[in-house]
């Protein structure tokens, strides 16, 4: 078991709550680590309940009641407030009759107001009502308190409070035996042990030498400062696709998701025909199992580099990549941000750390469905989708197993066009069919450009006779070419072809 913590006026930040802090600090860092969420609840809402709800989670889980202060020494700590100096309340809205444009513009605003991390409560929560009996509640927390798994429990932990004071108005909640400053403590002790010092050994070997920088193409030129001005583009692949995929991985003994970060790399690698990709891909950190109900930051990184040999075939990737993926996660426990200070990487200030791109395979969904006992009572329950304008790196490849298979593509609209993620989409479709159907076949010989683009390439583009402009680019000039083209179909070449 995690044991308690000793009391004290303040407690050590975790490896990532120290890297979310940092980057916070930057204007726009701020808006990029807040995460928010919504839903629809349709029917008799008991309103006092409700916030009442609230007021007792925020009791429950300390970590809702933490601020992030720099002390005598410099150094940034942890601490928690009291529940009676907290100022949270459940806004209410009134916005019957309002059109959903107006709904969205206004929780777009709401979840994108910056939080001060020296004040507590670093949640915030509000209720529109848009109908006689339709309300939607909004929250918005930031990332330095908690993580993907931690909104949904959030959500949950609301629901089944509700149903609770619903059949008795004077319930409270039990105290929890275990909170956050418990485990960062804890985790301090972690960092000193035998196994600790293994996965570190592990990680600065897997990153000796010159770390690839990976060299995506553009017609845009990246900012000298990071942004974090984001778009998501979506895509549904269908059942047959996913089932084929599926099939795919049991013969050759991998995951769904070894089998789709395969295709990521292997398509990076035909944009950029660079042998050697470092991505990045999220993990839990919930192994231990005091943990699993717990709200608060555990999410931690895991940095995974692939080197593509000559002449691999997609089998000898997809196997490589198994290898690589599973030695990390016998490592998972060392922190990402422990691993960029020991490699002492030169600051680009124009990129993330280490990687670019990330890969996720989302699972915790259903976490929400399984512990939100039934909805609210009397209460329909409905997910509210609000677009995402944030992207804290340059590229996100998101999966979801629905029905069929999602995959979102969040990027940064400062470096990269939508017309160039969208035929991201129908690339990576057309790459991993070809892997399918010829898995021995070598990487560098996948196909995954589309009979229209082969046809572009071939006829249109050579069939046309520019004069050079003095004051233009070839990158210019191809890119206004795409531009004239059908449905704004783009063809990436790397950087040595285009030349």
């Amino acid at each position: 078991s995690i044991p308690k913590a000793k009391n004290q006026e303040y407690y050590p930040l975790v490896p990532s709550q120290h890297r979310i802090w940092v980057l916070s600090q930057l204007d726009e860092g701020s808006q990029a680590y807040i995460m928010s969420g919504a839903v629809l609840l349709k029917g008799e809402l008991d309103i006092d309940k409700f916030k009442r709800a609230f007021d007792l989670l925020i009791d429950r889980h300390e970590i809702l009641r933490t601020c992030f202060k720099i002390n005598e020494e410099g150094e940034v700590h942890q601490y928690i407030v009291d529940g009676h100096e907290l100022n949270f309340d459940v806004v209410l809205f009134d916005f019957k009759d309002k059109s959903k444009q107006t709904i969205d513009q206004h929780l777009h605003q709401e979840q994108h107001n910056p939080f001060d991390l020296t004040k507590a409560p670093l949640l915030k929560a509000s209720l529109l009502q848009t109908e006689e009996k339709v309300h939607l509640c909004s929250f918005v927390m930031h990332h330095i308190i908690g993580d993907g798994w931690s909104m949904e429990l959030l959500m949950s932990e609301v629901i089944t409070t509700y149903n609770e004071l619903l059949r008795n108005d004077k319930f409270e909640s039990e105290k929890r035996s275990l909170q956050y400053k418990d485990y960062s403590v804890w985790l301090q002790s972690q960092l000193k042990s035998e196994s600790y010092q293994t996965s570190e050994r592990y990680w600065l070997d897997k990153f000796r030498g010159e770390l690839p920088v990976l060299d995506l193409p553009s017609f845009r030129q990246r900012p000298a400062i990071q942004t974090y001005n984001g778009k998501t583009v979506n895509h549904q692949f269908s059942k047959t696709f996913l089932s084929k995929l599926k099939q795919f991985s049991q013969e050759h003994e991998v995951t769904l998701f070894m089998t789709l970060m395969t295709g990521v790399n292997a398509l990076l690698y035909r944009y950029t025909n660079q042998s050697d990709i470092i991505i990045g891909t999220p993990i839990a950190g919930r192994d231990h199992p005091d943990l699993e109900d717990q709200i608060g930051l555990y999410l931690n990184t895991l940095a995974i580099r692939t080197q593509i040999g000559d002449g691999f075939s997609s089998e000898d990737l997809l196997q490589q990549q198994k290898q690589t993926l599973l030695e990390a996660y016998e490592n998972q426990s060392y922190p990402f941000n422990e691993l960029v200070s020991k490699l002492d990487i030169s600051r680009d200030t124009s990129r993330s750390a280490l990687f670019d791109v990330m890969v996720v395979l989302q699972n915790q969904s259903q976490l929400f469905s399984i512990k939100r006992d039934n909805d609210l009572e009397g209460i329909q329950v409905e997910a509210y989708q609000i677009e995402n304008t944030n992207s804290k790196f340059d590229i996100s490849f998101t999966f979801a197993e629905t029905e069929g298979l999602e995959l979102s593509i969040e990027y940064n609209t400062d470096i990269y066009h939508e017309f160039l993620i969208e035929r991201m989409l129908v690339h990576y479709e057309n790459l991993m069919t070809h892997v399918i159907d010829n898995p021995k076949a070598s990487v560098s010989s996948i196909a995954y450009i589309t009979e229209e683009e082969k046809n572009q390439l071939l006829q249109e583009f050579n069939d046309t006779k520019v004069d050079f402009p003095k004051d233009k680019t070839i990158v210019d000039l191809f890119e206004e070419q795409v531009k004239k083209t059908p449905n704004n179909i783009a063809v990436v070449f790397n950087k040595q072809e285009l030349t």
